[in-house]
């Protein structure tokens, strides 16, 4: 069998950080071992704007791989030098605190004349680069990975271009994502921004997506859309990174939070729950450790409850730094946004926290798949924002038990998390792409 000529065309990738990066960067790394000629097309990191740089990510792509770049004119550094004190916004503007009138403007802006995002202005670039390594590498499947949601588009123009097979990944919602609401959408550009969004679902020959709920939901968007085509990859988490067995702290009580976390995650029941414990516990010395974008308004809760000295805020981190954070702690934190689609949600670092054999505290609505994966896996308990109580008694066994012994790691002979990991859904990836070849 001929190998299959494949096309990724994804805004993030390294030097940029963070999850939708390590996703396509591992799957690619996969696909490129199997009978596929990988070839991915990207932004110039010198004309991008990410929120996050992670330089060790760049250091993970395999020769294998034929990579390209282009440049760009997008118009973040507008919003950079005037609004953002030197930075481009972190998902869901967690970064900002409460918006001020500049701020409130540029989102407007941002919802209303930047539609499906603000990254569209690399489509034309894209688009050009496309079309020539299609045509010079006899390209047979497309792969376009959103958010930006805006990449979805090149796919969608190169599908009407050539005779050509075209997967659209959502690894996280477009219309239904967590923070619409904040970019102050009129009716108009609501309709517009839905309109392009179920375009793209009903063009696209396989939609990926990652979860359970989130697949009915898009598939709810138009009766043209099958069900049958919308395929589940989660987020997964990278094998390799866990070879090493998991740390035991013994000294300090941590509990570790990873990512960005805002007002609107509403993380009181821990503070309360963690702020009562302290006072049974005096003999314990616990440390909360937050590694991401902690926002201000979450920080004033943290110093509201008593906690400041309990604090570790280490910003943003390596992805390398972040997995040893998630062994060398004893307790995970995981808080999910309280909105309206916040059943829909799941946080990419759930998977790495699996991974990791560390009891997790989910903070959110029981109805979430966070819930359920957490529940599948027995990897720690659920509690939404009335349980106080049950938080605090659960609180209270893993004190107990880790004054008797530090070592709180989960039983590693439970493998239920290990269909999560990359390797394995990057055979499903591919088995996706042959099959669609074969129709």
């Amino acid at each position: 069998m001929e190998p299959i000529n494949v096309l990724v065309i994804t805004y993030y990738w390294p030097p940029s950080g963070g999850p939708a990066v390590q996703r396509w960067l591992a799957f690619s790394n996969h696909l490129a071992t199997q009978n596929v000629n990988l070839h991915v097309l990207t932004i110039d990191e010198k004309s991008a704007n990410y929120p996050a740089i992670d330089q060790s990510l760049g250091l993970q792509v395999s020769s294998k791989i034929k990579i390209y770049k282009t440049t760009s004119a997008e118009l973040y550094w507008i919003y950079k030098k005037y609004i953002g004190k030197g930075k481009a916004p972190s998902a869901g503007f967690a970064n900002e605190g409460t918006p001020g009138l500049l701020q409130k403007i540029a989102r407007f802006v941002r919802g209303n004349f930047f539609l499906p995002d603000a990254r569209k202005s690399w489509n034309k670039y894209a688009l050009a680069e496309a079309r020539q390594i299609i045509k010079h590498e006899n390209i047979s499947i497309i792969i376009t990975a959103g958010p930006p949601h805006s990449t979805h588009l090149v796919g969608l123009q190169l599908k009407k271009e050539f005779a050509i097979k075209w997967i659209a990944d959502f690894h996280d919602a477009w219309t239904d994502v967590w923070y619409y609401a904040k970019l102050m959408h009129t009716p108009i550009a609501s309709y517009l921004d839905k309109k392009m969004e179920r375009t793209v679902l009903e063009s696209a020959d396989k939609i990926l997506t990652v979860g359970r709920f989130l697949r009915k939901v898009l598939s709810e968007k138009s009766n043209k859309i099958n069900i049958g085509k919308i395929e589940l990859i989660s987020m997964g988490y990278d094998e390799s990174k866990f070879l090493s067995a998991p740390l035991v702290s013994k000294e300090e009580f941590i509990i570790t939070y990873t990512g960005t976390i805002d007002g609107h995650y509403e993380p009181d029941v821990f503070f309360q729950a963690i702020a009562s414990i302290k006072i049974k516990y005096p003999q314990i010395k616990f440390k909360i450790r937050f590694a991401g974008v902690l926002a201000e308004a979450v920080k004033n809760k943290i110093i509201q409850y008593g906690l400041l000295d309990n604090l570790q805020e280490m910003g943003y981190v390596s992805h390398e730094d972040s997995i040893k954070l998630l062994q060398s702690t004893t307790v995970l934190l995981l808080v999910s946004p309280k909105v309206k689609s916040e059943n829909i949600i799941i946080p990419g670092k759930i998977y790495e926290y699996l991974a990791a054999l560390k009891p997790i505290i989910n903070i959110g609505s029981l109805q979430t798949e966070s819930a359920m994966i957490i529940n599948e896996c027995s990897a720690g308990q659920n509690f939404d924002r009335s349980m106080v109580m049950q938080l605090e008694q659960y609180l209270i066994e893993l004190a107990e038990q880790w004054l008797i012994n530090a070592d709180l790691n989960l039983n590693s002979t439970n493998n239920e998390y290990k269909k999560y990991g990359r390797a394995e859904e990057s055979k499903r990836l591919y088995k996706i792409i042959t099959n669609l070849i074969a129709d």
